[in-house]
């Protein structure tokens, strides 16, 4: 056994990602997420826990950014699978939640704002984050351009971002 076989694996990444709407209007949150450090406006959510099963993640995730108390999702957006330096082989889900209730009050110290944005003002805004892997799946839901359930195979090696496939 060489030392290169003795090293541990590294964690996988899981992450789920919730789209809440209220009427025309989506939310996001404000974090810091473009390469400079830039605060930025995505959807809100964040890593599965050890022990948690994604829907759970998706509430205290959800709880934790915006203050809301969320249902189970009510079907599947979008699945990204990331193959990067960074995190090898993580996998992102988005769902549709339809029911939450609450006020936007943010918990998490990474999130500067929660707001609810009319769909093209929410456009605009998730145009400016600076991955591709961010944005491309979330705006091609969003505009109904990317069936729902649509699943994107990214490989990102530095800052090249390739989009492997798409189905």
């Amino acid at each position: 056994m060489t030392a290169e076989d003795s090293k541990a694996p590294a964690p996988r990444m899981q992450l789920v990602i919730g789209i809440i709407r209220r009427g025309n209007e989506i939310l996001l949150v404000r974090e810091s997420l473009g390469t400079a450090g830039d605060m930025l406006w995505s959807l809100p959510g964040g890593g599965v826990k050890d022990g948690e099963l994604m829907h759970e993640a998706l509430r205290r995730e959800l709880q934790e950014e915006t203050g809301l108390l969320v249902g189970d999702p009510v079907r599947t957006a979008f699945l990204m699978h990331i193959d990067s330096e960074r995190h090898p082989s993580a996998l992102a889900a988005a769902f549709e939640i339809d029911e939450w209730s609450g006020d936007l009050a943010p918990q998490d110290d990474d999130i500067e704002q929660a707001a609810f944005f009319p769909l093209p003002d929410a456009m605009r805004l998730l145009g400016e984050l600076d991955s591709a892997t961010q944005r491309e799946p979330i705006v091609g839901y969003l505009t109904g351009t990317i069936a729902p359930g649509t699943t994107w195979l990214y490989r990102n090696r530095g800052k090249e971002e390739t989009l492997v496939a798409r189905w």
